[in-house]
């Protein structure tokens, strides 16, 4: 079952991080085209900012996902790597469960402000793009990284109470 959810999230985030990847490109192109436009005849692309931000903000909260499901975020394992399986397990799950905490709040207050900015028609500057589709990545990224910090905090369990790593049994 645990290697079924894991599969799952595993994919999930990283379809998710694709999109993200995605919106980081186009941001690049965008930008790319906007510095040529304005070489070539002093005019830009109208609104570059509002979509550049759009783009940035929707490639960091949709990445984030993968980078806690993958375990890539940047760590300081020079400590880690003198604990005994059971020491780190607890570490990590503290860490973990300190990861849920943070995600699931920025997607909580996050949605009661995207809420507020929805019901009030809030729009961007130059475009006048809903502020909702700047909500959006931030709401899904953060609550999946929550989804996923409580599945890794969940897999770290079985070894702090067994005190070390578990081994699927091999049948012969």
């Amino acid at each position: 079952m645990i290697e079924l959810v894991k599969k799952l999230l595993s994919n999930i985030t990283k379809y998710v991080a694709w999109l993200g990847i995605l919106f980081l490109l186009a941001a690049m192109v965008t930008t790319t085209i906007d510095v040529v436009l304005r070489k070539v005849d002093n005019e830009g692309i109208y609104g570059t900012i509002d979509l550049i931000q759009l783009m940035i903000v929707s490639a960091a909260y949709l990445s984030i996902p993968y980078a806690f499901m993958t375990k890539s975020h940047v760590s300081v394992s020079i400590i880690s790597d003198m604990m005994t399986p059971r020491v780190a397990a607890l570490s990590q799950l503290l860490a973990t469960l300190l990861g849920f905490c943070f995600m699931l709040a920025i997607a909580w207050f996050g949605n009661t402000q995207a809420q507020m900015q929805n019901e009030y028609g809030d729009i961007s500057i130059t475009l006048g793009i809903p502020m909702i589709y700047y909500w959006a990545p931030v709401l899904l990224g953060s609550a999946l990284s929550a989804v996923v910090t409580i599945f890794i905090a969940a897999e770290q369990l079985p070894i702090i109470l067994s005190g070390g790593p578990t081994i699927p049994s091999q049948k012969t």
